[in-house]
């Protein structure tokens, strides 16, 4: 899931932006609401989070401006007032929800839970299970039968869409795209690096490796045991 955040305070933003990729969220940090709705029409996003007191515009026109924008994604505003005026400006304001500063972190990556999980009126993927191997989304553990796998945020990013795309060949640019949004070659090393201690990790107690790297191109995951060329 990708999130825009946007927020100037230089303060708590690295901390809201490090526990949310903790938690498998993909964020993309912007200080101003300049850049940060040229982001939002650039890019698709699965949620906004929005400071509420950024400089030279109110929280109500940056709400009315995206959704003049025809863009439907949700929106999570952070705000330090807690009077009844501005909470009815936030119901009217077109935004899904709001949290009041300060706020716990995982009070707030439950809102965004929630807030997907009925604009996507799908139920929630906990787990994922293939082969030998079980991912638990919620506690961002993996296992490998009776073996417990400690893996890094981007490890666990890259098993995880690999696996949600099992036996579909994915080109290293789809995943540099996913988890640093770019496209290019620059960190092509960083792509193989991460690979590498991936699949090490992985198959440390065991003999076969479902991670199939092809001519350095293209990874895949595989359910069942087939020859591929490495």
């Amino acid at each position: 899931m990708k999130i825009l955040l946007v927020e100037d305070d230089h303060i708590i933003w690295p901390n809201i932006k490090e526990y949310l990729e903790q938690n498998n969220f993909i964020v993309n940090l912007e200080t101003n609401w300049d850049t940060g709705l040229k982001e939002a029409q650039k890019n698709k996003y699965d949620m906004f989070i929005l400071d509420v007191m950024l400089p030279y515009k109110n929280w109500f026109e940056i709400a009315k401006e995206i959704r003049n924008q025809k863009i439907d994604t949700p929106i999570i505003f952070l705000t330090a007032k807690e009077d009844l005026e501005s909470k009815e400006k936030w119901f009217l304001s077109w935004a899904d929800d709001y949290i009041t500063k300060p706020f716990k972190l995982k009070e707030l990556v439950l809102r965004i839970r929630t807030i997907l999980k009925r604009v996507n009126k799908t139920p929630e993927i906990n787990k994922i299970n293939i082969w030998e191997i079980q991912l638990d989304l919620d506690l961002k553990e993996v296992t490998r039968k009776w073996k417990k796998i400690i893996l890094t945020p981007k490890e666990f990013i890259i098993l995880e869409y690999l696996m949600k795309n099992k036996n579909k060949v994915i080109p290293k640019n789809e995943l540099l795209e996913y988890i640093w949004w770019i496209n290019n070659d620059i960190r092509s090393d960083v792509i193989r690096t991460h690979v590498q201690s991936l699949r090490k990790k992985i198959n440390t107690w065991f003999t076969h490796d479902p991670i199939k790297t092809i001519r350095w191109i293209w990874f895949k995951f595989e359910d069942h045991e087939t020859k591929t060329l490495n």
